[in-house]
């Protein structure tokens, strides 16, 4: 209980609110994260190395909000619930993304991602923690399979409902946001001011042997997932213009990857067999290298297609797996959350600077094209990562 005693014990916020909650915060996440590179592309003319280095932009200002939303909410939990900062960072959100239509300077673009970036890092943690807090095993296990499905289902809607935007005016998908945060905002009326407690006696039942090992596991995985996935939002627009797709579709194709996911998720949530299995990690990594490497290097729709699928089923397994283990071994608080959203932030910065890197190179050797180096680049993180998994499945093997 909270020192000012306003905390209440034991009891949880209804899920049903807190994935309404979700579906529309999820929608800005999906704008920002994966359609803001299209935006950047199309209305602002910004080159795919300056979209790289917004994009590293953002994700440096996420790791920092995120590793510090546990301690904020800690400084100011005397005067401000978790519910009043929710209601706070949606207002901000709602204003802010009012700005693209007072100017169409860059600067409002880096603004506006930048400062959505700081407000959704510390956002997160704290609806994570109202997702699981109070709820324990199957319990628990129900509550994050629909909230994992509500928000990327949320998050891939987005990215078809923006579509008819990107043609022109695309800078308008993000004033779409002011009203859905304002929605969000209303919500709140349905949540506790604070998460319920989470009873470690209750939860630690239902915790393998194991899961700390796996947590460990997957917080490896989880940054390389997406550094991956950043990698590929900057660089989507420009290769699906080399393959002379249309502004209109470009979005809805890109969103293929996102609908695998959600797909994925949806079988986890209803599946157990995957609980505590290592192999459930190894299947999700080697998904992602190889749908990465398939869908960046693909000479026609086509095969585009069957790597942004084999992309979105890692991005499922690894997401699912890690948030899974992260809130059962984390005890459902906002510093596991806030954790959990700083490795993805790890994730969103160092995905850019691969392309980056890629490009200057590029720029040095002309005869060098960027895709292979990014290739590169992420499959030496993922045989470092593989490595390291491996070291940690067998030290739980010895111990078990």
């Amino acid at each position: 209980m909270s020192t000012d005693g306003r905390r209440p014990s034991f009891t949880s916020t209804p899920l049903a609110a807190v994935c309404v909650l979700t579906s529309l915060a999820s929608v800005g996440t999906g704008v920002i994260w994966n359609a803001v590179s299209f935006i950047a592309k199309n209305d602002y003319k910004l080159s795919q190395t300056r979209t790289f280095w917004l994009y590293a932009f953002m994700g440096a200002i996420y790791v920092l909000g995120a590793l510090g939303a546990g301690p904020f909410l800690k400084a100011v939990g005397k005067k401000l619930s978790p519910r009043a900062v929710v209601a706070w960072i949606l207002s901000l959100q709602a204003v802010l993304c009012s700005g693209p239509l007072l100017t169409r300077a860059e600067f409002m673009l880096w603004i506006v991602g930048g400062v959505t970036s700081l407000l959704s890092s510390v956002l997160w943690p704290i609806v994570e923690s109202y997702v699981t807090a109070g709820r324990h095993g199957p319990a628990m296990r129900n509550a994050i399979g629909v909230w994992n499905l509500v928000w990327t289902g949320a998050t891939a809607l987005s990215m078809y409902a923006i579509a008819p935007l990107i043609d022109e005016n695309a800078r308008h998908a993000i004033v779409s946001l002011v009203p859905i945060n304002a929605i969000a905002c209303f919500v709140l009326f349905a949540f506790n001011a604070w998460p319920g407690e989470h009873l470690h006696e209750t939860g630690s039942t239902h915790v393998g042997s194991n899961y700390p090992m796996l947590l460990k596991s997957a917080r490896i995985l989880l940054p390389l997932s997406y550094i991956m996935t950043s990698a590929l939002s900057p660089l989507m627009p420009y290769l699906l213009a080399g393959m002379h797709v249309s502004d209109h579709f470009q979005t809805p194709i890109t969103g293929i990857w996102m609908i695998a996911r959600f797909l994925t998720m949806l079988l986890m949530w209803r599946a157990d067999f995957w609980h505590g299995r290592w192999g459930t990690l190894l299947l999700g990594g080697v998904c992602l290298a190889l749908g990465f490497a398939v869908l960046i290097t693909a000479p026609v729709i086509v095969v585009l297609g069957i790597g942004l699928t084999l992309f979105g089923l890692g991005m499922g397994t690894v997401y699912f797996a890690a948030i899974y283990y992260a809130l059962a071994v984390g005890r459902a608080e906002v510093d596991a959350g806030g954790t959990h959203e700083a490795l993805i932030g790890v994730g969103y910065t160092f995905g850019p600077v691969t392309g980056l890197i890629g490009t200057q190179v590029e720029s040095l050797q002309p005869q060098i094209h960027m895709e292979p180096v990014v290739i590169t680049l992420i499959w030496g993180l993922t045989a470092v990562v593989s490595v390291t998994v491996v070291r940690a499945y067998r030290r739980s093997k010895s111990h078990s």
